[in-house]
């Protein structure tokens, strides 16, 4: 979920001009010109530094080296079929919102490569909440606007895995939105974006309910939404790359990840409201390792999900969604099904 469409953006772009009244000499008509253009490189200058500075350290971490290898456990750093609701609308500019995402994931089967069930006795729970943070820069070059977010990851975990019982509540990680890249023309939105998902608390090896994976996560993110008429298109691609777990000795492989989108608004004296099916599609491409050695078979993740999803729009920047999603394919991770409860905000922290 991005943005009700209510508050989709529509840039506008500023006209300078410089007039000298009758009588002034020539010499002083330049000057003038040359004031005025240094204010305005000025506010130009302060405006963009806050996300200039953000990209550049943003951009220093992705270039450090490191081992490109994102499915320890058969998880995801990055929350799987989130995103299925107008992705690549932000705020507008200088403005902020604030959105919430809430995941409930009975933990009933967690399947092989094949995608079937584990022998041993397993199940449990997770609960997730994760508040979203994006503020767009009051700052734009043409078409394109400016985007930074911060999102903490928290989860309540319940596991019970051959009679044993393993319970764990804490902020599991934090993602760094450093930059979103937007572009919009009519009903067709574009987004591209870098995220860099930390670790969120300390991992307990005693713990096998463990929230936590001390490594950190590269995510490439592009999305594409479009709108005409009474229909809503949305894909939201990542693929995700992370550092070695220090705490396991544990490598996941590089993760594709898809969440899709298509909604419909069947009541013209309704608009606010839309029906329609989301879910996401997984594969991972490289194996994972364990101590520098292919785990197992390589515990490729596969996932494939589908559901219903039903948005209400409230107000402009405010809006609510509910989904479920059930798994038709899962291999080398959770199967079964999800629910989803999202909702947006605007603030005025920087108002």
């Amino acid at each position: 979920m991005a943005l009700p469409y209510s508050a989709v953006s529509k840039g506008k772009g500023f006209v300078q001009s410089c007039r000298a009244a009758q009588g002034t000499s020539r010499d002083d008509i330049m000057a003038l010109q040359r004031k005025k253009l240094r204010k305005t490189h000025d506010s130009l200058f302060k405006k963009a530094l806050p996300f200039v500075l953000i990209t550049l350290a943003a951009w220093s971490l992705h270039a450090a080296p490191r081992a490109a290898y994102a499915t320890e456990g058969g998880g995801s750093t990055y929350p799987m079929g989130v995103n299925t609701v107008l992705p690549a609308i932000m705020p507008d500019l200088g403005k902020t919102e604030l959105l919430n995402y809430l995941a409930d994931i009975p933990l009933t089967s967690l399947n092989d490569s094949h995608g079937r069930h584990s022998p041993e006795a397993f199940g449990g729970n997770l609960f997730a909440f994760a508040p979203r943070l994006l503020h767009t820069w009051n700052f734009a070059l043409g078409d394109f606007h400016f985007s930074t977010g911060l999102s903490p990851v928290f989860q309540r975990k319940y596991v019970s895995v051959g009679g044993q019982n393993s319970y764990t509540f804490n902020m599991s990680s934090f993602d760094l939105q450093a930059l979103y890249v937007t572009w919009s023309k009519g009903d067709l939105h574009l987004l591209f974006g870098q995220d860099f998902w930390f670790p969120g608390s300390s991992y307990n090896h005693s713990d096998f309910s463990n929230v936590t994976a001390t490594r950190v996560t590269f995510m490439e993110e592009g999305a594409v939404t479009w709108t005409p008429g009474n229909w809503e298109f949305s894909l939201e691609n990542t693929v995700q790359m992370s550092t070695r777990n220090r705490d396991t000795g544990y490598h996941d492989g590089t993760l594709f990840n898809m969440d899709y989108g298509i909604s419909y608004r069947p009541f013209p004296k309704l608009r606010k409201l839309q029906f329609g099916v989301n879910g996401n599609w997984a594969y991972q491409t490289s194996n994972d390792t364990l101590n520098g050695q292919r785990y197992m078979d390589g515990y490729k993740l596969r996932n494939f999900t589908i559901g219903p999803q039903i948005v209400y729009d409230f107000s402009p920047g405010t809006a609510v969604v509910l989904k479920w999603q059930h798994a038709l394919d899962a291999r080398n991770t959770i199967g079964g099904d999800r629910y989803w409860v999202e909702f947006a905000l605007p603030i005025h922290l920087f108002d």
